[in-house]
């Protein structure tokens, strides 16, 4: 590549003036000279005369002058010719070559070419004119355009990874922030596209139209990063302020939205140059905010939009010619476009992390308040209301599958003898220790619960009368083998009277209970300490 090292340049106000004006003796003088190949005037209508001289070109064949330049609508070179004249070749949106070289703007110099005296470049832009020259011989242009393809396609490549992965991430989990994410990074890359001139891939038919296609894409960018950044930081929580800034911002996304449509590209690009502005800033605000609240994706957030933030600058000092004192390419912005989709992601798996983290937490909270509801504290067993909602369902489930039913009934004996000599904490003592023993004599299917004050129940689906005599017989056994020592140097042996009863046909909770509680009191009256079985 030869950069011009040299340029002159002038506007011509009047925009009527042809290469035999501009050419002439009396107008050099109207030429600013500058050692850079890059001329910005920012938002200007009138057209850019440039002055190139030819003993900067390559020498030996045809060489070829790129105009690095997003978008430009007319672009004429006029290079002398061997009769004197003129030789004029045309690009550009408004009237692009018949044999473009698609995605860029690139005129192809005659071999015949003096490389004495001056080349004359005239442009005119409705958007910013701002352009940078490039000078190559053949070889060189076709080797410079291979290795942006493949550059720009690893990044593009990069970016359309990071979609299709958080396209499935998105069939799964069903969460608005990767639907947001997702059309923001289609948006940026079309973005791109424009940017970096592979819009210009499409047919030469709807050049004119790709000012309206930038504009409308800009849109589309600016509204979903705004949307993706409501819905990942949660604003409304997080950052109200941000959240009235970002809504403001969506509208006015919106209203470039309209203007490209309608054609007013004028408006259009001052609006979305200051929305490119302010976005960013706004975005790391609310990120900060979210940040501060102990949102902790936010630092991956931050960092990505930081980037974008470095990347969207340095494409201002390129495209305006600001990049004099730290020379920055233009390929920068895709490179942070790249390099925030990347971070993005990142910062929604940690989000998704964090967030399965708090179902983890509110699932454990959950279970902790149901066994609470469920669950008597001191004996570690079923409480009431727990025991007179199963003892229903187990009924009506063994009434349909034909399955036998017991229901166990105890309580202890001379309880209330027992707490009023030693204590209602030893009497809780005797109560827990009980809990114990009846949980680990009973199958995991079973349901021991706490039926009253010193009166426990046992529901036992499946079991017949000896399965359930069995279980009554565990629990007296290894609560005789207990010795409680309440104090004072006294030794206490607790014992439990039981109540046996099987459900029976039409049977409902009202009469098995009855008859299991009949049974108690039975085993009461006939001396504590014992078992008795329900009569059918």
């Amino acid at each position: 590549m030869h950069p011009p090292t040299e340029v002159g340049f002038f506007r011509d106000s009047s925009g009527y003036m042809d290469i035999t004006q501009a050419a002439s003796a009396q107008n050099a003088s109207l030429y600013q000279i500058r050692h850079a190949n890059r001329m910005s005037f920012g938002f200007c209508r009138s057209p850019l005369w440039v002055r190139i001289p030819l003993s900067q070109a390559p020498s030996g064949g045809s060489w070829v002058l790129e105009i690095t330049a997003p978008w430009m609508d007319y672009i004429d070179l006029y290079l002398p010719g061997p009769d004197g004249g003129w030789r004029k070749q045309s690009t550009g949106l408004q009237q692009p070559l018949a044999d473009n070289r698609q995605g860029i703007f690139a005129l192809k110099a005659p071999v015949d070419t003096p490389r004495t005296g001056y080349g004359y470049l005239r442009l005119q832009s409705v958007l910013s004119l701002n352009a940078g020259l490039r000078i190559w011989s053949n070889t060189a242009f076709e080797v410079n355009n291979s290795t942006n393809t493949f550059f720009y396609g690893l990044l593009f490549g990069v970016m359309g990874a990071m979609v299709l992965i958080n396209l499935l991430v998105l069939a799964t989990t069903h969460d608005q922030a990767y639907l947001m994410y997702i059309l923001y990074l289609v948006s940026i890359m079309a973005h791109q596209f424009c940017l970096q001139g592979q819009v210009l891939f499409l047919p030469t038919s709807i050049w004119h139209l790709v000012p309206v296609i930038s504009l409308v894409v800009a849109s589309c960018t600016l509204f979903f990063g705004a949307g993706f950044c409501r819905v990942f930081l949660n604003v409304k929580k997080n950052a109200r302020l941000a959240d009235y800034l970002l809504r403001g911002y969506q509208a006015a996304s919106v209203v470039l939205f309209i203007l490209a449509l309608t054609g007013q590209i004028w408006w259009g690009t001052w609006l979305v140059h200051s929305l490119a502005m302010v976005g960013p800033l706004i975005g790391i605000y609310a990120g900060f905010m979210a940040l501060a609240r102990g949102f902790r994706p936010a630092r991956f957030y931050l960092v990505a939009w930081i980037v974008l933030l470095f990347g969207a600058m340095s494409w201002g000092a390129w495209s305006m010619g600001m990049n004099f004192l730290v020379p920055l390419p233009r390929e920068l912005i895709t490179i942070a476009a790249a390099l925030e989709s990347v971070l993005l992601s990142l910062a929604l798996a940690d989000r998704i992390g964090v967030i399965q983290r708090e179902h983890s937490i509110l699932a454990q909270r959950e279970r902790r308040y149901r066994q609470l509801s469920t669950t008597d504290e001191l004996s570690g067993l079923y409480n009431s209301r727990y025991f007179r909602s199963k003892l229903t369902s187990e009924i009506i489930h063994a009434h349909e599958m034909g399955h036998p039913l017991g229901l166990i009934l105890l309580d202890v004996d001379d309880f209330k003898r027992f707490n009023d000599t030693y204590g209602h904490t030893e009497g809780d003592r005797v109560l827990s220790t009980l809990g114990k023993l009846m949980k680990s004599a009973v199958r995991p299917a079973d349901s021991p619960c706490r039926y009253g004050g010193d009166e426990f129940a046992i529901l036992l689906p499946g079991a017949d009368n000896r399965a359930s005599l069995d279980v009554c017989n565990r629990i007296s056994e290894a609560l005789a083998r207990c010795v409680f020592l309440p104090g004072d140097g006294a030794r206490e042996v607790v014992t439990v009277s039981l109540g046996i009863a099987q459900l029976q046909p039409g049977d409902d909770a009202h009469t098995l209970l009855r008859r299991a509680d009949q049974a108690l009191y039975q085993a009461k009256n006939q001396g504590k300490n014992q078992t008795v079985e329900s009569s059918a």
